[in-house]
């Protein structure tokens, strides 16, 4: 019998909503957090205010719940066919060219077309290799792809471990990647687009810690795909909350016990986990949030919206809200025209539209995917083409 034939394949699960309701809180976040900090007058930028406070501490939550929430999805569906060979699995190839196709679009959006001769001439802006959010979660996804492959080939312990130690792992080396001497890079030699994948000149969101982030999502993707059928008992997301109180609460007390135990046991281990404390509240508050969607999705009754819309359109929103906002390919945008021009009424007023712009363009974005698909159609025909090209050979 093929491989094909004995391939058991169940029938989807139903649908978790409340990772939906998570997806959007996350892209509608990023909108507002984005916009405020492009357009606020920066005399209104302080911290002992306590609503500029909220507001920031908010602001550095959305990169953590944007990656973590993006692993959790995409694992939630890979192990949908748990029982298929790797390269069975649709979500397999699916995801390499998800990657891929983030990748480009991460570098395309740092690229202006008004600069296109001085680039043909070799005057490349460093920015254009720039490590950003979209390669950042695609190089993320390629990691979760090879994780499963491991798991697959080891065929032992249960998924969600394997994606907790990888993410634990990363995250150890950040305190030594954070702590290196101002205008000290790694891969001392490489090309910039390499060096700032870990730490170079433009690592705005690099590898350490924020592809973390995104295994850690993995790993909840992991453990909701093995506890399925007890998500809707309150135990579970009570769980959730529980565990992301602790990091967000106590997290520092804790490492900081830990160290004091290693230091007592070797005076000079260089172990620094409190150093990292603040990733793992920031972990924590991603949890308390999926724990409280959780119950929200049981109790209130959810169904589909425009709401739960926006969360499973994040990729066409980000890109659109790059080139309008930072001037993303074409070089015009609002950035040229309203940076830290507003004072908090009208950046919140202004805000309000901007996000409203974007609810209407998901409202009516399925006649405009079929204008994209076209155009990404013929923009990675060249792609394609090497690729059928290579495998023939």
């Amino acid at each position: 019998m093929s491989e094909e034939a004995s391939v058991i394949v169940k029938a989807p699960r139903k649908r978790l909503k409340f990772i939906d309701m998570a997806r959007s809180i996350a892209i509608l976040l990023m909108l507002e957090g984005h916009f405020i900090g492009l357009t606020l007058n920066d005399a209104y930028r302080n911290d002992d205010n306590l609503v500029y406070g909220a507001w920031n501490f908010v602001r550095g939550f959305t990169a953590p719940m944007f990656f973590a929430v993006t692993g959790l999805v995409f694992v939630y569906l890979l192990t949908n066919n748990m029982q298929a060979g790797y390269f069975k699995n649709k979500r397999v190839k699916k995801g390499f060219r998800r990657s891929l196709e983030l990748l480009f679009w991460g570098y395309f959006l740092q690229t202006n077309l008004q600069n296109l001769p001085e680039y043909l001439s070799g005057n490349i802006s460093s920015w254009v290799t720039a490590f950003h959010v979209l390669q950042s979660i695609g190089i993320a996804i390629a990691f979760i792809l090879l994780i499963f492959g491991l798991y697959k080939l080891i065929g032992k312990g249960p998924l969600w471990l394997y994606y907790f130690l990888a993410a634990t792992t990363l995250f150890a080396f950040y305190p030594s990647l954070k702590n290196l001497p101002e205008g000290i890079y790694l891969l001392n030699g490489w090309p910039e687009i390499i060096q700032n994948m870990i730490k170079g000149p433009n690592s705005v969101f690099p590898i350490v810690p924020w592809v973390a982030f995104s295994l850690y999502g993995g790993m909840v993707g992991a453990l909701l795909n093995r506890f399925h059928n007890f998500v809707r008992q309150d135990w579970f997301p009570i769980t959730f909350i529980g565990l992301g109180s602790t990091l967000n609460l106590f997290g520092y007390s804790i490492f900081e016990a830990v160290d004091a135990g290693f230091r007592y046991i070797h005076p000079e281990s260089p172990i620094d986990l409190s150093f990292n404390a603040w990733l793992y509240g920031r972990l924590g508050q991603v949890l308390i949030v999926i724990g409280v969607l959780m119950f929200i999705e049981k109790y209130l009754n959810v169904k589909d919206s425009l709401f739960l819309k926006i969360g499973q359109n994040t990729l066409q929103i980000y890109i659109v809200h790059v080139i309008v906002l930072y001037s993303g390919i074409f070089g015009i945008g609002l950035n040229q025209y309203f940076k830290n021009a507003f004072n908090p009424y009208q950046a919140i007023g202004a805000a309000i539209c901007f996000i409203t712009v974007f609810v209407i363009f998901t409202k009516y974005l399925e006649p405009l995917t079929v204008v994209y698909d076209k155009f990404k159609w013929y923009l990675f025909y060249p792609l394609r083409k090497v690729k059928e090209a290579i495998f023939k050979a």
